[in-house]
């Protein structure tokens, strides 16, 4: 039995997220259908983390154990002949029987990335704002999001979504989560957030980019923030999909 880890790359836009669905194009499904046509073995591939419809990702990581004797450089080959041009395997690599995808990793990162003015050829990879934004105002209170704290009123519950569950497999109910980075970069026409934690909640990252942007234009102010993770403020608003990107894993 092998454990065979892979690095992945893929455009969101066109895929119903990662989870597979039985009626709707998935990447998860995709690779899977992949995989099977190669091993002929039903196998169900485990990811680091379920991007939803519309995200994409630069570095998606999933395992899956098989019995096929195929060296690495081969099963990515063929593997990115059978999965169309919008998923990319970037890497295939033999792993410990034990590590797993997602209860291994111990952070992930994602970017959100905004654009100042519009852009059809970014689109699909970036939100519009139009608002002009108080950047200043931005940077000051990122790191009232950084730390411990419970993401609860900044995500969406989800029972069914892989993200809700800690990275521990004995802990299933815990909506809290350790951000330990968060950070903000711009020039004249783009602005990018970073952000590391241990786990994110179901729409987690776009709840909190919402919740800057809304900062930003003026909206809610910085004393708003202690209300909001308590919940006392419900109108939040979450990015739109198309601007999140899952940039790493790490283990």
């Amino acid at each position: 039995m092998r454990n065979i880890k892979l690095t992945i790359e893929y455009d969101g836009t066109d895929f119903y997220g990662w989870q597979y669905q039985p009626d709707k194009l998935t990447v998860q499904g995709e690779i899977e259908k992949a995989i099977k046509k190669i091993t002929n073995e039903d196998i169900r591939i485990i990811g680091a983390g379920r991007t939803d419809q519309g995200v994409h990702a630069f570095a998606q990581v999933a395992n899956f154990k098989t019995e096929l004797k195929i060296s690495p450089e081969k099963l990515k080959k063929a593997l990115n002949s059978l999965t169309g041009d919008n998923i990319y395997i970037k890497e295939v690599v033999d792993v410990s029987l034990d590590f797993h995808a997602r209860f291994s990793a111990k952070s992930k990162i994602y970017q959100y990335k905004i654009m100042r003015q519009p852009s059809p050829l970014n689109r699909r990879y970036y939100w519009f704002v139009e608002y002009k934004l108080n950047l200043e105002m931005i940077q000051k209170v990122i790191l009232y999001f950084t730390g411990e704290h419970d993401f609860k009123n900044l995500s969406v519950a989800d029972e069914t979504h892989g993200e809700i569950q800690k990275s521990t497999p004995n802990c299933t109910e815990s909506t809290v989560c350790v951000v330990y980075d968060l950070s903000l970069t711009y020039n004249d026409s783009r602005i990018i957030i970073t952000i590391e934690a241990n786990r994110f909640l179901h729409k987690m990252v776009r709840g909190i980019v919402g919740t800057l942007v809304d900062i930003g234009r003026g909206r809610f102010k910085s004393d708003d923030i202690n209300n909001i993770f308590a919940g006392k403020i419900k109108n939040l608003y979450f990015a739109p999909p198309q601007g999140l990107c899952l940039m790493e894993v790490r283990y």
